[in-house]
C-alpha cells in the first residue's frame, strides 16, 4: 500500500497497488468516461466517510478524556459510515485491481484458456451479486422497521448501501467482461450456466432426499474452481455460504444480505481503515523512510547487514502501519536500491522481505488482530500487547538465519559504522515512533479502545508530518486516504461475506465435525502443533484473513477446552496464517514480494524456503513456551 513503491501486484490478498500509476484493469469503450466519473464520485464519498469517521471518533475520545462525556450519537454515525466505507469502497477497489483475487494460475496461461478462466471468475462475481440483490428487498423491508438507537434514523439508511455496492460490483465487473473476446465469454457463460444447473439439480436432490452427502463436498469443488479462476476472495467466501443455503434450504435466503451487514457490525472493525490511513500517511509523507534510514545506519555495516536491517525495519514499521500491505511495499521499495548497489541478489532480498512480512503480522497494531478480535471473545488490546515478544522471536530467528547464510556469501558490507551518523539518524525517526506509543499507551492506560487509539494515530501522523517533517501535501494526503479507504472497504467486505460462510458451517455441523477430529488429541501441545500446521496450510492456500475468519471461531473454543491459553492460541493463529500467506509456491504474499523486488519467482522460492525454516523454528519456540505470549499482558493487567 505504498505510493512510493510504484508497483501493481497481481494478487491483492494483502495489498493495494499505487493507484496513481497502476492503471485501471478495465477496457476502453464508449461508456468509459461516464464510468470514470462514477468511480471518482464513489471514491470521493468513501474518502469523505473515512475522514468524517476519524474526526468523530477522535473528537468523542477527546471529549470523554477532557470532560468525561461522550458524543451520544457517535456510535450511530459510525455504523452508517462503516456501511458506506465497506459497500462503496469494495467495488471501487475491485474496479482498480483484481479485487483480492489469486491470479497466479491465470497468469501462467495464455490465449483462449486464460480468457475463458478469467471470464468465469468475473461471472462468479456477477452471479453472487445478483443472487444477493434478488433477496435484498426482504432484508431491506425488515431493516426499515428498525431505528438507530440515538439518532432514531431508519436502519434502511444503513442497509441501502449494501444494495448500492452490489449494483456497483455488477457494473464494474461487466465493464471488465467487456474486454474479453466474445468467443471466450460465450464459453465462460456456458460453463457458468452448467454450474448453476448443477446447483439447481443438487437443490432438488436435497429437497427430495435423493442426495444425502454433506453439501460442503460439492461446494468445495466449486470454491476450488472459483479460486483458480481468479474470483475475488470475498466473493468466494460468500459463494460458499450462499450455495449452502440455496442447495439445502436450511435458512431463508434473506440470511445472505443479513450476514453481510451484521458481519461488519463490530465497532472494533472501524480501526482497520484508521490504521491503514495512518500507515499510508507514514509512507507518503516520508516518515517511514526516516525509520528505515535509522535502522540501516545502526546495522547496515555488518556482513548481511542490509538483510538484517530489512528484518528490523519491517518490525519497526509494522508497529506503525498495522498492515502487511504497507510493510511489504514501503520497506521493499525503500531498500531495493541500496540492496542493488551493494550486490545483494534480488532473490535473497525478496525472500527476506516475504519472511519479514510474515513476522510483521504479529507486531501490533495489526489488522489480523482486529479481525480476530471481531470474531472471537479475545480482547484486541490484550492481543496487541501479547504480540510484541512472539514477533521478536520470529525476528531473532530470521536474523540468525541471515547470519548463518551470509557466512558463505560474497555480500558487500555497508559503509563503516559511524556512531555520530547513527546517533544523528535517531531524532528524525523519533516522531514516527510516536504512533505505536500512542496506540499501545492508550490501550494500557485505559484511555481509549483500539478503534479510538487508531484515530489518534491518524491525527498524530498528520500533525507529525506537518510539524516535524513539513512534508504534508494535499495531493499526497488525498492519495493516502484513497488507497487506505478502498483497500479497507474490500477487507471489511471480506469480513462480512465470511460471516455468511461461517453461519453455513455452523448450521451444517462441519465446525463440530472438525472440532471432534481435533478433540481426539487430548494433549494441549500436540493439539497446538496439529492446529498450527493446519493453519499454515489454510493460510498457504486461501489467505490469512479468511483463514482467521473461518478457523478461529471453530478452533479457539476447543483450544480453551483443552487447557490452552486462549491468548496464546490467538497469537499462534495469526503467526501460522501469516507464515502460510508468505510461503511459496502458492502463498499470495510471496508473489507480492517478488513483484516489488523484481525477482524471478522460481529462483526466489529456494531462498524463501530457507528463511521459512527459521520462521517455523521461531513458531515452535512460541508454542513450547506460552509465557512468551502471556507475560506482557499479565504485567500490564490485560488478562
Amino acid at each position: 500500500m505504498s505510493a512510493a513503491g510504484m508497483v501493481a501486484p497481481q494478487v491483492d490478498g494483502i495489498e493495494l497497488p499505487p493507484m496513481e500509476t497502476a492503471g485501471l484493469d478495465v477496457p476502453d469503450h464508449r461508456l468509459r468516461p461516464q464510468l470514470d466519473a462514477l468511480a471518482t464520485l464513489v471514491e470521493t464519498v468513501v474518502i469523505i466517510a473515512v475522514f468524517i469517521n476519524i474526526m468523530v471518533t477522535f473528537s468523542n475520545t477527546m471529549l470523554r478524556y477532557v470532560v468525561n462525556r461522550d458524543l451520544p450519537w457517535a456510535a450511530d454515525v459510525s455504523t452508517l459510515l462503516l456501511s458506506i466505507i465497506t459497500f462503496l469502497g469494495a467495488p471501487a477497489f475491485l474496479r482498480r485491481t483484481t479485487g483480492m483475487a489469486y491470479t497466479a494460475a491465470i497468469d501462467q496461461m495464455s490465449g483462449m484458456r486464460r480468457d475463458v478462466l478469467r471470464a468465469c471468475g468475473l461471472l462468479n462475481v456477477v452471479a453472487i451479486c445478483i443472487l444477493s440483490l434478488a433477496v435484498f428487498p426482504a432484508f431491506f423491508t425488515a431493516q426499515m422497521r428498525q431505528m438507530l438507537p440515538v439518532l432514531e434514523w431508519n436502519m434502511g439508511l444503513v442497509a441501502v448501501w449494501l444494495a448500492v455496492g452490489l449494483v456497483l460490483m455488477v457494473v464494474y465487473t461487466l465493464e471488465k467482461l467487456a474486454g474479453i473476446p466474445r468467443k471466450a465469454l460465450g464459453i465462460a457463460l456456458a460453463i457458468t450456466a452448467a454450474l448453476i444447473a448443477a446447483v439447481l439439480l443438487l437443490r432438488a436432490g436435497y429437497y427430495s432426499g435423493a442426495v444425502e452427502i454433506d453439501p460442503f463436498l460439492p461446494i468445495l469443488f466449486f470454491l476450488i474452481f472459483a479460486f483458480i479462476a481468479g474470483t475475488p476472495i470475498p466473493i468466494i467466501l460468500a459463494a460458499g455460504g450462499a450455495l449452502f443455503f440455496v442447495m439445502t434450504g436450511d435458512a431463508p435466503l434473506v440470511a445472505i444480505p443479513a450476514a453481510y451487514q451484521y458481519g461488519i457490525s463490530s465497532f472494533v472493525l472501524l480501526a482497520i481503515p484508521f490504521f491503514m490511513v495512518a500507515g499510508s500517511l507514514m509512507d507518503v509523507t516520508g516518515m517511514a523512510r526516516k525509520l528505515i534510514d535509522m535502522v540501516q545506519e545502526w546495522v547496515g555495516h555488518w556482513k548481511g547487514g542490509l538483510l538484517i536491517a530489512e528484518v528490523l525495519a519491517t518490525y519497526v514499521f509494522s508497529g506503525v502501519s498495522g498492515s502487511k500491505a504497507a510493510d511489504i511495499a514501503t520497506v521493499g521499495s525503500v531498500m531495493k536500491a541500496p540492496m542493488r548497489e551493494r550486490g545483494y541478489p534480488s532473490t535473497e532480498f525478496v525472500a527476506v522481505l516475504a519472511a519479514s512480512a510474515a513476522m510483521a503480522e504479529t507486531v501490533p497494531p495489526s489488522v489480523a488482530m482486529l479481525i480476530l478480535g471481531s470474531v472471537t471473545s479475545l480482547s484486541v488490546g490484550a492481543l496487541f500487547i501479547a504480540g510484541f515478544l512472539p514477533a521478536a522471536i520470529l525476528a531473532i530467528a530470521l536474523i540468525i538465519g541471515v547470519i548463518f547464510r551470509s557466512r558463505n556469501q560474497d555480500w558487500h558490507k555497508g559503509p563503516p559504522f559511524s556512531l555520530k551518523r547513527a546517533l544523528k539518524s535517531v531524532p528524525p525517526a523519533l516522531p514516527a515512533l510516536g504512533v505505536p506509543v500512542i496506540v499501545i499507551g492508550g490501550l494500557v492506560g485505559g484511555i481509549a479502545s483500539p478503534t479510538e487509539s487508531s484515530s489518534f494515530a491518524v491525527v498524530y501522523g498528520f500533525l507529525a508530518a506537518l510539524v516535524f517533517y513539513r512534508s504534508v501535501q494535499f495531493k499526497a494526503c488525498w492519495l493516502a486516504l484513497r488507497e487506505a479507504a478502498l483497500v479497507s472497504g474490500m477487507v471489511l467486505l471480506m469480513v462480512g461475506m465470511a460471516n455468511l460462510l461461517v453461519q453455513a458451517i455452523v448450521i451444517d455441523g462441519l465446525g463440530a465435525t472438525l472440532a471432534s477430529t481435533f478433540s481426539g488429541t487430548t494433549h494441549p501441545t500436540v493439539f497446538l502443533f496439529l492446529s498450527v500446521a493446519a493453519l499454515i496450510v489454510i493460510g498457504f492456500v486461501l489467505e490469512g484473513f479468511p483463514a482467521i475468519l473461518i478457523a478461529a471461531p471453530i478452533l479457539l473454543p476447543l483450544a480453551t477446552k483443552l487447557g490452552v491459553d486462549p491468548l496464546q492460541f490467538g497469537i499462534l493463529i495469526i503467526m501460522a496464517t501469516g507464515i502460510g500467506v508468505m510461503m511459496p509456491p502458492v502463498g499470495i504474499g510471496f508473489y507480492i514480494a517478488c513483484t516489488i523486488g523484481e525477482a524471478p519467482v522460481n529462483k526466489a522460492m529456494r531462498a524463501s524456503a530457507y528463511y521459512n525454516v527459521f520462521l517455523i523454528l521461531g513458531l515452535v519456540v512460541v508454542i513450547l513456551f506460552p509465557q512468551i505470549t502471556t507475560w506482557l499482558p499479565t504485567v500490564f493487567g490485560m488478562r
